[in-house]
């Protein structure tokens, strides 16, 4: 039996597949299936309070007159195991009516949500060391429309060690 990754490489791995990738959902569902085939990863909500914003608006955004900043703050699972609490700053007016809907109104990742808009991902920050205890990994990214570059969401990406150990014993 092959020993079990460390929790270092473990968040090297996890943070390999999210550079290489523009959808954390996606590689969080390359997760998943591993485990649980066919099940999707849900987006739980959780509260949002009177958090602010991860960093000043005016150095991501320039929003325009009407524009505005929301807040989404989910746990991402994959059945009932948890694997990241993401929290999410969007501007609603960047997306469709129907992308906005689908937010307020289901279980739907964000990634999965906006996948339409082609978007791409720029990494702002990842840490591996120093985080609170129970967390693995965490990232902070910028996603841009593909049509015309524009920043519509910042995210913060809180990788949960207890959902990612579930993966340690788990076969190939």
């Amino acid at each position: 039996m092959a020993p079990s990754p460390s929790l270092a490489e473990t968040a090297l791995h996890l943070s390999q597949a999210l550079n290489a990738r523009a959808s954390a959902t996606e590689v969080l569902q390359e997760y998943c299936q591993r485990l649980y085939p066919g099940v999707k990863i849900a987006a739980v909500s959780l509260p949002t309070g009177q958090l602010p914003r991860p960093l000043p608006q005016g150095e991501f955004f320039t929003l325009t007159q009407g524009e505005t900043i929301r807040a989404r703050h989910v746990s991402l699972r994959c059945g009932d195991l948890a694997l990241s609490d993401a929290w999410n700053w969007y501007v609603p007016e960047r997306l469709t009516p129907e992308m906005n809907r689908a937010l307020e109104t289901t279980t739907s990742p964000f990634g999965h949500v906006v996948a339409p808009l082609h978007f791409t991902r720029q990494p702002l920050k990842s840490e591996m060391a120093n985080l609170p205890p129970g967390i693995l990994l965490r990232n902070r990214a910028l996603l841009r429309r593909a049509r015309d570059n524009l920043p519509f969401s910042i995210v913060e990406e809180n990788y949960l060690v207890s959902g990612f150990s579930t993966f340690w014993t788990a076969k190939p």
